[in-house]
């Protein structure tokens, strides 16, 4: 997918920190593998002031990050590990992830489910707080100005966080204005477990998907990539849950040919005449 003169320079818009390695961390080492610059741009991993929400400060906990430790800047720092494990650069997105946020009610977008480690982030469009899309927009055109990409891969946001489908329409807006093709991968490790159905802003579509197999050595480095997300393993993988093991059950799945790797969508303009994905 990334072989050739035209597919040299990646950006890659990650919702939070973590998301890009988890689902296209394989596909981000065969690009840089493959003679790539690859750049991944997080949108929401900006710092949050205290008070946190109740499911915010949950969460902190079960990462093992103390009350009095900044963990927006913990998880940074892993995510800079992880991308530099990969030979991949890094840009850090000003906002904040919806765990901090409120809705223009006052309450906050985050609650915890009981007897569960996750958080229920509330449904809303993605363009529902039109000020926090517009910024999140002129973000990624700034980015798109500074790394000027011949590609753009983003994620599917078929979980329905709000946070992944701010990030992939600001995404694929920026793109379809500057005519630069559009991949969605599938929300891994959510998509182990059935996903909702992916719905797209008015006017574009999904095109067939693309399982893409990686050599072996891309595949390890993003296990070690991952592994540098210690605050995040945490909560994903342990004795009960092998993380690793539910990836690779998943890619064997999915492959037609065996072996590791991960999908892809192209993404389609219709009523363009240009398409958007090859």
């Amino acid at each position: 997918m990334f072989r050739g003169s035209d597919r040299t320079r990646l950006l890659v818009i990650s919702p939070h920190l973590d998301d890009a390695v988890l689902s296209f961390g394989a596909g981000l080492a065969q690009a840089v593998q493959d003679s790539a610059q690859v750049t991944v741009f997080t949108v929401f991993a900006g710092t949050p002031s205290p008070p946190y929400s109740p499911a915010a400060q949950r969460l902190h906990g079960i990462w093992g990050i103390s009350p009095d430790h900044d963990a927006s800047l913990h998880r940074r720092k892993e995510d800079i590990a992880a991308l530099d494990h990969l030979g991949v650069g890094h840009r850090h997105g000003r906002f904040l992830d919806a765990i901090y946020r409120k809705s223009p009610d006052g309450q906050w977008l985050a609650d915890n489910v009981p007897g569960r480690q996750k958080v229920a982030i509330s449904r809303r469009p993605s363009q529902g707080d039109a000020a926090l899309f517009s910024a999140v927009k002129a973000d990624i055109e700034s980015a798109v100005d500074a790394c000027a990409p011949r590609l753009i891969v983003t994620c599917a946001a078929a979980n329905g966080h709000i946070d992944s489908e701010i990030a992939r329409d600001a995404a694929l807006f920026t793109a379809h204005e500057h005519g630069i093709p559009v991949r969605l991968w599938e929300d891994l490790p959510h998509a182990i477990f059935g996903l909702d159905s992916v719905e797209l802003p008015r006017g574009f579509r999904l095109g067939p998907p693309d399982f893409s197999s990686v050599e072996t050595q891309a595949r390890t480095r993003k296990f070690e990539a991952l592994r540098r997300y210690a605050s995040q393993m945490s909560m994903l993988n342990g004795p009960d849950k092998d993380l690793f093991a539910q990836l690779e059950k998943h890619a064997r799945e999915s492959s037609p040919h065996g072996g590791y790797g991960e999908k892809t969508w192209a993404v389609v303009r219709p009523m363009s005449t240009r398409r958007l994905a090859s």
